[in-house]
């Protein structure tokens, strides 16, 4: 949910979906299928917002970041 700072204070949700792709031949593993973050209203256009981990076949982990 969106919550700003005003009065009275107005909300929003938004539900996202975010595809992975790779050219790698291997079917990333995921932690967990479903996660739920906040982002601040002011935050910037180029912000790191969240970050995450793959495993891949061999177990070696890859980050990704949104």
């Amino acid at each position: 949910m969106a919550k700003d700072k005003g009065f009275p204070s107005l909300n929003d949700t938004a539900m996202i979906t975010l595809n992975v792709s790779d050219n790698r031949p291997f079917v990333p593993r995921f932690n967990e299928s479903e996660i739920s973050i906040s982002v601040l209203e002011n935050t910037g256009v180029d912000s790191l917002i969240y970050t995450f981990t793959v495993v891949d076949a061999l177990g070696k982990p890859i980050d990704y970041t949104v």
